[in-house]
């Protein structure tokens, strides 16, 4: 709480101007978005040499922290006449380029109509997919009457969700949950949680845009092995891995799959002007790490 507190007052000096504060504020608050502000608040004043051996010295504590260090790092380089460092090759998923014409409803509701056929259904998921299989398969761990989670009966969710040792007190819960992704078990744990907790709060579960056929869909289409990775990397953390996953995703007829090989694909639509942000090319590269068929779509409107 406390490092929270000098990010929050360091952000605010640096709002005002008082920049000397607001440097003090983010080297005391520590690492990750703190680091990443002081360093680019030190590029911002001249201060080059400094920030090139603060981010070289830099062990990043998170996914974050190490993409916005490899974008400051050339620029270091650049202004301080030093090699440039070797960039990073980010995957290159699936592209879809589609002419559409404009309709109500948004450039994802677009995209969905245009793509999905009887055979092959497109639903618009966003975050409220793969969270909420994930809510659903972890309820008990979430929900866990842990000393400080729960202290009035107006909770959404645990107290405790964005602190650092959210997971850490709840291994074993977490673990016993995913577990029965290897033995099956999890497909009907997540339609017996869907049913009993229907229309309860919870930070995972975003019930109105979950539906039986959905949920079944999913839970035919997608293999334990990726819904196992995916839930790792939003146990590792909550906060940040529950935004930026796809809009869309696609499920093909069974005995046939997508050109992944897979059952299904989710999709990253892009309308005009738009472009990727940081969260959403971190989960495209965990994506291409673990073999998640993903596409990345960009719309044009017709007669634009």
């Amino acid at each position: 709480r406390r490092s929270r507190l000098l990010l929050k007052l360091g952000r605010e000096a640096e709002r005002r101007g008082e920049t000397e504060a607001a440097l003090e504020g983010y080297a005391a608050a520590g690492l990750g978005e703190a680091r990443v502000r002081r360093l680019r608040l030190l590029e911002r004043r001249g201060e080059f040499a400094l920030a090139h051996r603060l981010i070289e010295a830099a062990e990043p504590v998170d996914e974050a922290e190490r993409q916005a260090l490899a974008r400051l790092r050339p620029r270091l380089c650049r202004k301080l006449g030093l090699p440039a460092p070797a960039r990073e090759i980010e995957p290159a998923p699936e592209g879809l380029d589609l002419v559409l014409e404009p309709r109500a409803g948004g450039v994802e509701r677009a995209v969905a109509e245009h793509l999905a056929t009887p055979e092959a259904p497109v639903h618009y998921v966003e975050n409220a997919l793969i969270t909420g299989l994930f809510g659903l398969l972890c309820w008990e761990a979430v929900f866990a009457p842990l000393p400080g989670a729960f202290f009035h009966p107006f909770h959404t969710g645990p107290a405790d969700l964005h602190r650092e040792d959210f997971v850490a007190r709840r291994r074993a819960l977490f673990d016993a949950c995913l577990a029965q992704l290897d033995d099956g078990r999890y497909r009907e744990t997540v339609r017996t949680r869907f049913g009993e907790k229907h229309g309860l709060a919870s930070p995972f579960v975003h019930w109105g845009a979950l539906d039986e056929a959905l949920l079944e869909r999913a839970l035919a289409a997608i293999p334990p092995a990726h819904l196992r990775a995916l839930f790792q990397r939003l146990l590792d953390d909550p906060r940040a891995n529950r935004a930026g996953l796809p809009d869309l995703i696609q499920f093909f007829p069974e005995g046939e799959k997508g050109e992944s090989g897979a059952g299904y694909r989710l999709i990253e639509v892009k309308g005009p002007g738009d472009r990727l942000q940081d969260n959403q090319r971190r989960w495209l590269a965990f994506f291409h790490a673990h073999d998640i068929p993903v596409a990345v779509c960009h719309v044009r409107w017709e007669g634009a």
